[in-house]
């Protein structure tokens, strides 16, 4: 401990201390680490309230687990960037979202469309970080987790499910200090070492200077290898995108929080408003700091952005300024992508970026989202060999989302050009580019309706988005027509406990065909 670091970071925290007791939040935790060694340079447990032992102040909360907020996404975009599952700009989806029961929503309940994953990381958008993981499997990631040195998870995966990445488990402010100081020091040590690994790099803070030897396992101590638990070009691609968070969502000029050297930081805020976390990365120096009390009563205003962060910022700013990380250019390498979807270009691609990523996503996907469409000389409607000769045909190279993600994503993104309509005498049922999707319910293989407080059966509602913002839909269930929809398509209806299908048809007569089952107990 130092003791003059200690001092000075106790005043920071106690002048905090005093203005967020007037609203009821009464304790913050604070760790100050050197990234080199992993030594603990200033351990503040919590706060103090002489004569107030009903404020919680005896609990040291650095080792007590707590839920993680959104902490833990940075780990998320890292893993599956050394895997080679996503790369930085890769889109991820943001639209409603509903997995097996499970609904998780933004922070700001909007949604982009879609959004490169590096942005959905810096916004904390909740929508594609629960994406993400289903993408990358809650097992795998609990698993990675633990080897990073996350010591809380003690029951299986399955337990936590795809919730882990929005809070949903919990971490103590000792091993989310220890995994990101972890990375920091993985990646200084490459970019020293020869481009070569060490794996006592990854290892839990030290308190005790005594015990350092076997704290990080004396006998890897020197020893070089050629690979991590996470790459340095994926640590080093994980802080750029942390440099750039931001919180508009959340309405706060986060700017004034802006310190003299470069952080990557993250912030995090569990449900119920019980735990703000904020923490702080540069080549040097681990700041972590945890706001709430003790006995997890929630309050108004409890975020990691409102109360842990103004902690940190001003943290930092006592501490050495530091040069950022060297980046590791020996663990990258120069691919072509997709402007548009972040993907690897296709050869149809029409606006490409060459870009530096992690060698494991040199074999990442082509761009799945641009595909060629016949157009009529006019270029103004598609057209099939059905409807037209395939010598006045004009062929172009289309960008083209989901209709969900199209719907959401180009109210924000003017560039994008929705797909031309069909004209009048071409079929379009048979196209490879459908018009509609369902945006809720999204799994229609069992739905639960209960019944209402006076003792009727409730309605289940489906919303359908269709990429011509004037298509009439006509909906049936089980082959019985129950209405049509114009513009905007959404239809409430009681189907019966069973097993049901839905039919769409437009008028063009494009059909989407949904089975599903209706759960719930009979009236007695």
């Amino acid at each position: 401990i130092n003791f003059d670091l200690q001092n000075r970071i106790n005043e920071i925290v106690e002048a905090h201390h005093q203005q967020l007791m007037s609203n009821d939040i009464n304790n913050v935790a604070a760790l100050v680490m050197e990234v080199k060694t992993g030594n603990v340079l200033t351990y503040v447990g919590n706060t103090t309230s002489p004569g107030k032992a009903e404020n919680g102040t005896d609990v040291d909360v650095i080792p007590a687990p707590r839920s993680t907020g959104s902490i833990l996404k940075p780990f998320l975009y890292a893993a599956m960037l050394n895997d080679g599952e996503i790369l930085p700009n890769t889109l991820v989806p943001d639209v409603p979202t509903q997995i097996s029961g499970y609904a998780p929503e933004n922070y700001n309940k909007t949604y982009d469309g879609a959004i490169p994953a590096k942005r959905a990381l810096a916004r904390s958008l909740n929508v594609p970080a629960v994406w993400m993981l289903q993408s990358y499997g809650a097992e795998k990631f609990n698993y990675v987790l633990k080897k990073l040195g996350m010591t809380t998870l003690k029951k299986p995966a399955s337990h936590y499910g795809l919730s882990i990445i929005l809070g949903g488990a919990e971490g103590c402010l000792w091993d989310i200090a220890g995994i990101y100081g972890s990375m920091a020091r993985t990646l200084n040590n490459y970019n020293l070492n020869n481009n070569q690994y060490s794996k006592s790099d990854f290892h839990p803070p030290i308190y005790i200077a005594e015990e350092n030897d076997v704290k990080i396992n004396n006998k890897n101590k020197g020893a070089y290898y050629g690979s991590s638990y996470l790459s340095a070009a994926s640590i080093w691609s994980t802080f750029e995108a942390m440099v750039e968070v931001s919180r508009p969502e959340e309405e706060m000029e986060w700017q004034q929080f802006a310190s003299s050297s470069k952080i990557a930081w993250k912030t995090g805020t569990s449900f119920g408003y019980r735990d703000g976390w904020a923490v702080g990365v540069n080549p040097q120096f681990v700041v972590a700091v945890w706001v709430g009390n003790a006995d997890g009563e929630g309050r108004p205003g409890l975020t990691g952005i409102q109360t842990a962060a103004p902690i940190m910022f001003d943290i930092f700013k006592i501490l050495k300024p530091s040069e950022w990380f060297g980046t590791p250019i020996n663990d990258m390498q120069k691919i072509t992508v997709c402007k548009y979807s972040g993907y690897k270009a296709s050869p149809i691609c029409e606006l490409i970026d060459t870009v530096w990523v992690p060698k494991s996503g040199v074999n990442f996907k082509l761009c799945p989202f641009h595909q060629i469409i016949n157009l009529d000389k006019s270029e103004n409607y598609r057209v099939t060999s059905e409807c037209e000769s395939v010598s006045n045909m004009v062929q172009k190279s289309w960008f083209i989302l989901p209709p969900v993600q199209e719907a959401y994503f180009k109210l924000k993104n003017p560039y994008y050009k929705s797909l031309p309509p069909f004209r009048d005498d071409c079929k379009t049922e048979n196209s490879a580019v459908k018009s509609m999707e369902i945006v809720y319910p999204q799994n229609l293989s069992k739905i639960y309706i209960p019944y209402e407080l006076e003792g009727t059966q409730g309605k289940t509602i489906f919303k359908v988005v269709h990429r011509n913002a004037d298509a009439v839909i006509f909906w049936h269930v089980d082959d019985k027509y129950i209405g049509k929809t114009s513009g905007f398509h959404q239809m409430g209806f009681t189907p019966e406990i069973g097993q049901h299908k839905l039919t769409l048809v437009d008028q063009n007569g494009e059909t989407l065909t949904r089975r599903f089952q209706i759960l719930g107990k009979a009236k007695k």
